[in-house]
């Protein structure tokens, strides 16, 4: 995917990397989602809610123009995040490895 500073915007927020907001919302999920290996993140909506992605099958983010995402949450719960609301996506830190 083709990183443009008109589409994504990249700064650290208390230790934590900021992504990517609106426009390509959806585009920046779908390809966290195809990662290798994948590594989970966090969408922040509007209303300061958010949403940790732990693993790929969790998430709906179909190739639509249809601006929302799904997500199930590990106990069953499913959310309907409208991509229009979102705020942002942070990446979890990563592990370094001894």
């Amino acid at each position: 995917m083709r990183s443009s500073s008109l589409f994504c915007f990249h700064q650290q927020v208390d230790g934590r990397k900021i992504i990517c907001y609106l426009p390509r919302m959806k585009a920046r999920i779908r390809a966290l989602l195809h990662t290798a290996p994948f590594q989970p993140f966090t969408i922040r909506m509007a209303d300061g809610n958010s949403y940790r992605v732990e693993h790929p099958d969790f998430v709906l983010a179909s190739a639509t123009d249809v601006p929302q995402v799904i997500i199930e949450e590990p106990d069953g719960r499913t959310h309907f995040l409208s991509v229009l609301l979102m705020a942002s996506i942070e990446q979890a830190p990563v592990a370094a490895t001894a």
